[in-house]
């Protein structure tokens, strides 16, 4: 009933005494009974290691039958310790259900706490990162990571699985693309694979996203098997991050006359009159774990005919580069983004024409002669 809307988590224990801890310093157990069993019988509950009675709170189902509980007194609640538990038929002077268990291994943990997710900077991946449900117990949950679009029923949600197996540090560090190999095969974060490890980091990349989609993301916790045990949480509730839209949508292309400068150019609908434009530049993060550059505004966006955008700038020297528009508009959504993945100068190089130096006509041949339009691809 509403007295444990967690307990459908204990489904699958096989046992006839269900027992949870939410911190660790704390026991819960439960027994049930169909509405016909209650009227003949008359249970006590007793643990040790001396016997002592639980004082036993009766819930009634909606759909009838009874929930037996025992909140354990803080004091004979110890890890690492084992109890006995019995549930006495005191009709027939016989035991009815019996159970061995250490609260370590019963664990039923909250949450994570304080999840973020933003974009990561590169296409398609979102960054989300937690802090331990328990501060005294840093170190040993299990998370696993569920993601969905927005739009869609939360039936068909995802589960994202961590593949980066190493890091455990400042929460505040960012890291924009997971480049760990994942441990003992588990698979990549790739929401609808959904099959592999979860691992114990507090924070995961989440890869292969659609573009331009609003993502609902959820993360629940379970001790880790080594010190404590138990079974999956509750999941979280869900915090929302967006992936830019993809820089093909409004026709953006790059490129370089000098290997030096970049003019970029996009198309917007000119009827659109009251959008204000803006392009940002930098180089791509340079893996897990680090912060990328901020991005830099490209300060002289101007406007050509038939809704035509282009700006041009400078980029930092020997680095590839990112490019991010984000067009602001007077209705919902305010601002658009539209990202394009990474390049190098080398890879977009568009020069001026050549030019001619002579042309000349003799006996039916034309011989022409022109300079490189660059000089360092000459």
């Amino acid at each position: 009933p509403t007295l444990f809307p967690d307990a459908a988590l204990l489904a699958g224990v096989p046992e006839d005494i269900l027992c949870f801890s939410r911190s660790f310093e704390d026991l819960t157990c439960f027994w049930d009974e169909e509405e016909e069993e209650k009227a003949s019988r008359m249970c006590h509950f007793y643990y040790w290691d001396a016997p002592k009675a639980c004082t036993v709170s009766t819930w009634h189902h909606v759909a009838g039958g009874t929930r037996h509980v025992c909140v354990f007194p803080s004091q004979d609640v110890r890890l690492f310790t084992q109890l006995h538990l019995r549930v006495l038929d005191t009709t027939m002077n016989q035991t009815k259900y019996w159970r061995e268990l250490s609260v370590d291994a019963v664990g039923l943990i909250a949450p994570p706490a304080n999840i973020t997710a933003h974009w990561s900077g590169a296409a398609g991946q979102l960054y989300v990162s937690w802090q331990p449900p328990l501060a005294d117990y840093p170190n040993f949950f299990l998370y696993e990571v569920r993601c969905c679009p927005a739009s869609s029923p939360e039936m068909s949600c995802s589960t994202a699985l961590d593949p980066s197996g190493q890091h455990r540090g400042d929460p505040s560090i960012q890291p924009d693309v997971s480049t760990h190999t994942p441990k003992y095969g588990a698979a990549a974060a790739s929401p609808g694979v959904g099959q592999g490890l979860v691992q114990a980091n507090t924070w995961v990349v989440l890869q292969d996203l659609q573009p331009g989609t609003r993502y609902h993301i959820q993360v629940r916790s379970k001790p880790d098997g080594t010190s404590m045990d138990g079974v999956w949480g509750p999941w979280s509730q869900a915090v929302a991050a967006e992936t830019p839209r993809s820089s093909g949508d409004i026709g953006l292309c790059c490129s370089t006359p000098d290997l030096q400068h970049v003019r970029c150019e996009w198309t917007w609908d000119p009827t659109e009159p009251h959008s204000s434009h803006q392009l940002f530049y930098r180089p791509p993060p340079s893996g897990a774990g680090t912060r990328g550059d901020a991005w830099q505004q490209c300060e002289e966006v101007s406007v050509g005919a038939q809704g035509t955008h282009t700006c041009t700038f400078q980029p930092r020297a020997g680095s590839a580069i990112s490019v991010l528009v984000n067009i602001t508009r007077p209705h919902t959504p305010p601002t658009l983004s539209y990202f394009k993945e990474s390049f190098w100068l080398h890879q977009a190089v568009l020069t001026e024409a050549p030019q001619l130096v002579q042309a000349t006509v003799s006996q039916g041949r034309l011989s022409l002669e022109w300079l490189p339009p660059l000089e360092a691809l000459a």
